[in-house]
């Protein structure tokens, strides 16, 4: 019992720092702090009806972030039934949460010739998850636009990481530029 007391001690430290936000994935397998101040959008965005987001994937604006890549959303506060246009502007960033979204997929089952339904050995986790950063944005001009979410892409929890910089960089492309300190 003592040696699991000493191991959740360990631990507990090194899980809140990865979930509290303030700490970025470089690609290498370790972590850099990340002071970001605010999201600088390029140019007009314009968000759909009956919609309260945008998403980016691969430099361009999609009409849905696909599962398997880094990509960020732009977030206002109200769905509308006429389509929103988000100035080009600056937003301050007034804080930063790191988050985990939990995805339940359905499991996968086959059908033997002789027998009844069966799962493989090496698809016992329907979970799967994305680590996002939060990004909330304030503007005086738009105060309306909520929040920028950048997330990883999907994965196994033991696989799935936060995007780097260079992710969120990449899923913006030339829209929107997050700004270090």
């Amino acid at each position: 019992m003592n040696t699991l007391r000493y191991l959740l001690l360990c631990l507990l430290p090194a899980l809140t720092a990865c979930q509290s936000g303030v700490l970025v994935d470089r690609g290498d397998g370790q972590f850099q702090p990340l002071i970001a101040t605010r999201l600088v959008l390029h140019e007009d965005v314009r968000i759909p009806p009956r919609q309260s987001h945008v998403a980016f994937q691969r430099g361009s604006r999609q009409p849905g972030a696909g599962e398997f890549a880094p990509h960020c959303e732009l977030e206002v506060k109200q769905v509308l039934e006429e389509a929103q246009t988000v100035r080009a502007g600056i937003f301050e960033i007034t804080r930063i949460l790191g988050v985990t979204h939990y995805v339940k997929r359905g499991k996968r089952n086959i059908r033997l010739a002789a027998g009844d339904d069966f799962q493989l050995l090496a698809d016992d986790s329907s979970e799967w998850i994305m680590m996002a950063y939060h990004f909330t944005l304030h503007s005086d001009e738009q105060p309306g636009v909520t929040r920028l979410l950048c997330g990883g892409a999907y994965n196994y929890p033991y696989f799935a990481r936060y995007p780097s910089i260079e992710d969120m960089r990449l899923a913006l492309g030339d829209v929107a530029t997050v700004v270090l300190q």
